[in-house]
């Protein structure tokens, strides 16, 4: 039941997360590109976890643009519309990824709007982590109730049908020995 109760007061969160990334993509292709990829992670570092940072990665199709225009267009958007804060944007154009650090863009592109810094990508991904249990608890528990009486009949057609299939006992069959039966046709003096 926690599990539930935390699920669903980061299911809000998690929704404006996964519509952020959505409204970025649908503003790049707006604004020309063929297709755009976007992510979000966290890149962890086990032994300097102070090191670990929040990472935007941004994958653009597009051939004809250059390719700092397309970089300078896809921040901008990133920048300005995506709900999260974050220390690296990875922007991958023409097959060369460029890592742009957010005190840069902060110094090229000015002020966020208000709000986009209120979380970060780590508070965001968490969230999702747990709308995801509670999805794979309900999932687990609705299985559990369809599953089980399933198995509980099939089991019992199962043992039914066993004992309908046995065959009748036939007498015939009790005298393995063949101490009363002749020679058979093979059995001949030699």
């Amino acid at each position: 039941m926690l599990i539930f109760l935390t699920g669903c007061s980061s299911t809000a969160d998690s929704g404006e997360f996964l519509r952020g990334l959505a409204s970025v993509r649908s503003e790049l292709v707006a604004a020309g590109f063929d297709d755009a990829g976007v992510r979000a992670g966290r890149r962890e570092y086990v032994e300097h976890p102070e090191e670990s940072v929040d990472i935007v990665t941004i994958v653009l199709l597009h051939d004809s643009m250059d390719a700092d225009v397309a970089r300078k267009t896809a921040a901008t958007v990133v920048w300005n519309e995506l709900p999260m804060r974050f220390d690296i944007l990875a922007i991958e154009y023409q097959g060369e990824v460029r890592n742009i650090e957010y005190d840069w863009l902060a110094n090229e592109l000015g002020p966020r709007p208000a709000g986009l810094d209120d979380r970060s990508v780590g508070d965001h991904m968490a969230g999702v982590g747990n709308v995801l249990m509670v999805v794979g608890a309900i999932a687990l528990v609705v299985l559990l109730i369809v599953a089980a009486p399933i198995v509980v009949l099939v089991r019992r057609n199962l043992r039914k049908n066993a004992r309908l299939i046995e065959p009748e006992h036939d007498p015939r069959q009790d005298d393995h020995s063949g101490a009363d039966q002749g020679p058979g046709p093979d059995s001949g003096s030699r």
